[in-house]
Formats: C-alpha cells, sequence, structure tokens
C-alpha cells in the first residue's frame, strides 16, 4: 500500500517560510523598485511597490516605514523624503524581509537613498529641456512686450509660504512708496498637485489677462527634490505660452529650474522678483520725469519763440502807427496850411473885402444890391456900412 504524501497546513507552510526568510535574510537588502501607492496612518507609512518592463509589470510587494524608522529617515534625508515618496518615482530603498503567517510577507523600509531618485529625476529634466528647446518654448513668452508699468500683478503662491510673505513684505514696504495690486492665485508649491494647481491657475489668469500686466510665480527656498516640480513639461508649457510675462522667484541660488528657462525673466529668490518689480517702476517713474522734463523745456522754447514773435510784432506795429502817424500829421498840415489860406480874415489881409447885408450874409454878386438897403462893407481893420440911393 503506497504510503500517503506528506502534507502541511497552510499555516504551518507559511510558518516554515517565516523561519526560511528569517535565516537566510538577517540583514536589511537594498532594492530598486518605483512607488505605485503612498498611504500615512497613525505616523506609518505604507507603500505599495513595483517594477516594470515597459508598460508591463514584473513584480509588486507592500512595504512599510515604522514610526521610529520614519524618524531617522526624516532626520536624514530632512523635507525631501515626501518628494521622493510620490507616485511614479524611482527609489532605491533599503528593506528588512519580514514573514508574518497571518499577513504574509512585508518589507520593512529601514533607509531611503536619495541620490538614485534625484539622479533619475536629472535624467528626465534633461529629456524634458531638450524636448522644449526643440520645440522653441524656452524663448516664446520672452517675446512678449514689456508691460508700461508692472503694477497689477497676479501671483501663483501659497498663502503659507515663507516666499510669498517675503515677495509681499519686500513689494509693499518699498522706500518709495510704490503702490502695486497683488491678487494671489493660491496653489501648491511642492509636492503632487503643484503641477496641476500652477496650470490650472495659469488658465485663470488667462482668462482675465486684462486685468493684469504680469505673473509672478514664488515660493521660499528648498531641497531641490522639492522644487523638481518646476521642471515638469507640461508646466513649463503653460508658462512658456501664457500670454504675459510671468516672473519667476523659485527660492534657489544654485541651480535653474526649467519653468525659469522658460519664464520672461527668472529670477533666484522672491525677494529679488520684488526688488526687480521695484525698480522697473523705478525707471519707469525715470522715464516719466524725463519725459516731464523734456515737455516743459519744449513749452519754454515754444513759449520763448511765440513771445519772441510777440515782441517782433509789437516792434513791427509801434514802427507802423510811428509811421502812420507822420503821414497823418503831414495832411493835418496841410490841411491846416490850406484852412489857414482860406481863412476869410487872410483874404481881408491881402486887401480884399466882404459886403454884408443886414442879416449878415455875405453877397457875390451886383445883382443881390437894392436901393434902400443898408450894407457892411468888411475889410481887414473893420467895418464900413453904406446903402445905395
Amino acid at each position: 500500500m503506497a504510503a500517503e504524501p506528506t502534507s502541511f497546513s497552510l499555516y504551518q507552510l507559511n510558518q516554515h517560510l517565516q523561519r526560511v526568510l528569517a535565516f537566510n535574510m538577517r540583514q536589511p537588502i537594498w532594492i530598486n523598485c518605483e512607488v505605485s501607492e503612498v498611504g500615512n496612518s497613525k505616523g506609518t507609512v505604507y507603500l505599495s511597490l513595483v517594477e516594470r518592463a515597459g508598460f508591463e509589470l514584473k513584480a509588486k510587494a507592500e512595504a512599510m516605514i515604522w514610526r521610529k524608522d520614519l524618524k531617522k529617515i526624516t532626520a536624514k534625508v530632512g523635507d525631501s523624503l515626501w518628494s521622493i515618496l510620490q507616485v511614479g518615482r524611482q527609489v532605491l530603498l533599503q528593506v528588512q524581509v519580514e514573514f508574518h503567517a497571518y499577513h504574509g510577507m512585508k518589507l520593512v523600509v529601514k533607509d531611503i537613498d536619495a541620490s538614485v531618485t534625484i539622479g533619475q529625476l536629472e535624467l528626465q529634466r534633461l529629456k524634458v529641456s531638450k524636448k522644449l528647446k526643440e520645440e522653441q518654448f524656452t524663448e516664446l513668452n520672452q517675446q512678449l512686450p514689456a508691460p508700461t508699468v508692472w503694477q497689477r500683478l497676479a501671483i501663483i503662491s501659497s498663502s503659507n509660504a515663507a516666499g510669498w510673505q517675503d515677495f509681499k513684505n519686500q513689494l509693499l514696504q518699498n522706500p518709495y512708496q510704490y503702490q502695486f495690486e497683488c491678487e494671489l492665485f493660491e496653489a501648491a508649491m511642492q509636492g503632487v498637485n503643484l503641477c496641476s494647481e500652477v496650470i490650472h491657475q495659469l488658465q485663470c489668469i488667462e482668462e482675465r489677462k486684462d486685468e493684469f500686466d504680469a505673473i509672478v510665480i514664488v515660493r521660499g527656498g528648498g531641497a531641490r527634490l522639492d522644487l523638481m516640480g518646476f521642471d515638469d513639461y507640461d508646466l513649463c508649457v503653460a508658462i512658456a505660452t501664457a500670454e504675459l510675462p510671468v516672473l519667476t522667484g523659485i527660492g534657489h541660488d544654485v541651480d535653474e529650474s526649467l519653468a525659469d528657462s522658460v519664464a520672461y525673466h527668472p529670477l533666484k529668490t522672491p525677494t529679488a522678483v520684488a526688488d526687480f518689480l521695484i525698480h522697473q517702476t523705478l525707471v519707469f517713474e525715470s522715464q516719466v520725469q524725463q519725459l516731464q522734463q523734456h515737455i516743459q523745456q519744449k513749452l519754454a522754447q515754444k513759449w520763448q519763440q511765440e513771445y519772441t514773435k510777440i515782441e517782433n510784432i509789437e516792434q513791427q506795429l509801434q514802427q507802423y502807427l510811428i509811421q502812420k502817424l507822420r503821414q497823418e500829421e503831414l495832411k493835418i498840415a496841410a490841411i491846416s496850411e490850406k484852412l489857414q489860406l482860406l481863412n476869410p480874415q487872410q483874404i481881408l489881409q491881402r486887401g480884399f473885402a466882404a459886403v454884408l447885408d443886414s442879416q449878415g450874409n455875405m453877397l457875390s454878386s451886383v445883382a443881390a444890391l437894392q436901393e434902400g438897403e443898408t450894407y457892411t462893407l468888411q475889410l481887414a481893420d473893420g467895418t464900413v456900412q453904406f446903402s445905395l440911393k
């Protein structure tokens, strides 16, 4: 009679696998994988890890970071941890392989090598940079005409970001007391929502583009991984194709994000953006003052020219009046001379006499004389009365 095959219960099998793994994998190992899911509950981070071959899923495992390990890793990596633990990130994790009879296999994360993730992102960044240049997006926004004055500003940032506060304080407390109109369009400045929220706010601003002179994107400094969201292709295209000039102050002094490379004018920090806007306004004020001085000079020259014309006209008028007055004086003198010659007294002085009737009318004809009437003979030195008989 054949012996029955040896059998194990499922629990016994899992216990056996647990002992095998515990014996053969006592030390943590490093694995290269992709993060497909991230969760956080009561201080413990839960991860789904995968490996792909193109679009084909080759392997999958669940992992976790216990609270005590999370503190240690955060102390090492800093805030960049959450930029690394994002869906789609390629990561290098040190894990302790554990197998539980009930829960099955779990990978307990003990450490993270951030340099691998950064290296992968840098390669992706180079690809995106090359694509932006080939498609001629890098100079598109720079070709927009500069505003006459940079005063009405659409700000894309987070209200909690230190960069936004630094920008606002520097801008509004400027020593020249320039007034700026700032409207904040709230968006995440790091994390998985950065790209989608910034692109959405750019679209919102485009719908109201006539209300603004420029778009400003600002955030404070941070780890390199925190800023890599600004290397996203779609985000860069949205900035490049914006119909308003885009100023960036993404808060890093060493590296330039791809968003900077497609912006109208990139600046290192939010404070530097504020200083740029203040300076542009100062330049505008200087131009206005120069124009005012030019207008005043032109008006003064025009006034002097017109005043000189008036003086010339006045002199010409005076000369004309003097000449006219002399002409009239000569006419008056000639008339006076004629009147003098025609003066009856002058005529009488020359030996002439005048005969007047009783009414004092001068007679010019002998026929007007009548007998019995008395007449007066007017001579130069007196009168004589006579009558006809």
